[in-house]
């Protein structure tokens, strides 16, 4: 079975101002925020009932209770400041290296300045343990999951947003209309912080508040299947016997919708791949808002 890709309502805001500054700090210093530290706390307690139930025989010792904290303690002894050096990541953590991703190959892209001071320390250098990224990839994906995303649609399975090329193509979509740099981004963004090492599993990308509203208006004026601007409705487009005729621009006017109703909120969308938020809530024995 392929990887469910959704498109979720995406509190931009708080992920700049808590997840952002939470991550870059726990690599500057070691010490997580007191929400982090928080976390990490409920990851633990979350593990006892797991190792609890299980056969003396099965315990490990790869949980995240584990995990985040070795993680906490490597960059207590091997600080790395993205902020002050980092050119190969946004301010946001986007990816915004030179290479185009390929996904086709899954794996995660790797920076590969020679001039950068972190390098000897940084877990996104080329020369560095190949999965050196991975914890802090998966904890980037616990925040967001657990505190920066809403209601979400399926968009297709296995798919990412360079499925709606050939549709763009159809319809003779300008290179340099907005739309494709915006569904570009939609796909790219998480290459670095959000891809997971399967072909597309993870976060694959986001957008600003100000590029949200802008995709849906650039969307509006597509040829797409037209319905009021809700979930519900959605959800009997998707239903409906004409959904499948043309399954790309149904799943595009998913995106179109979903952009209408987080900007109008205030809120941007974000891609994922496999991104559950009850489950990670499960994992880390949050409540279920």
């Amino acid at each position: 079975m392929g990887a469910d890709a959704e498109i979720f309502v995406f509190d931009y805001e708080r992920y700049r101002g808590e997840v952002v500054p939470a991550l870059t700090a726990l690599l500057r210093t070691g010490s997580p925020a007191t929400w982090l530290a928080d976390l990490f706390t409920r990851a633990a307690h979350a593990a006892v009932a797991v190792e609890n139930s299980r056969p003396a025989d099965h315990a490990g010792d790869d949980g995240y209770d584990l995990v985040w904290p070795r993680l906490a303690g490597r960059f207590r002894s091997e600080p790395v400041d993205l902020v002050r050096h980092c050119t190969w990541l946004g301010s946001d953590l986007r990816y915004a290296g030179p290479t185009r991703v390929d996904r086709s190959v899954g794996k995660r892209v790797r920076c590969g300045s020679l001039a950068c001071p972190e390098r000897p320390r940084c877990p996104f250098h080329r020369d560095n343990d190949p999965h050196g990224a991975e914890p802090l990839n998966v904890l980037h994906e616990a925040l967001i999951a657990t505190r920066c995303l809403g209601p979400s649609v399926f968009v297709g399975r296995t798919i990412t947003p360079d499925y709606y090329v050939p549709l763009l193509e159809r319809w003779e979509v300008p290179a340099a209309d907005p739309v494709r740099g915006l569904l570009d981004a939609l796909a790219t963004r998480g290459a670095a912080l959000g891809h997971q090492y399967g072909v597309t599993e993870g976060i694959h990308g986001w957008l600003t508040v100000a590029e949200t509203a802008e995709l849906a208006a650039t969307l509006t004026r597509l040829p797409l299947p037209r319905y009021p601007p809700t979930f519900a409705a959605m959800t009997t487009q998707k239903a409906s016997p004409e959904a499948d005729d043309d399954w790309p621009a149904t799943s595009l006017s998913f995106i179109r919708t979903v952009a209408t109703i987080a900007a109008a909120g205030g809120r941007s969308i974000l891609w994922a791949n496999d991104v559950s938020p009850e489950s990670w809530r499960e994992e880390l024995g949050l409540p279920n808002d």
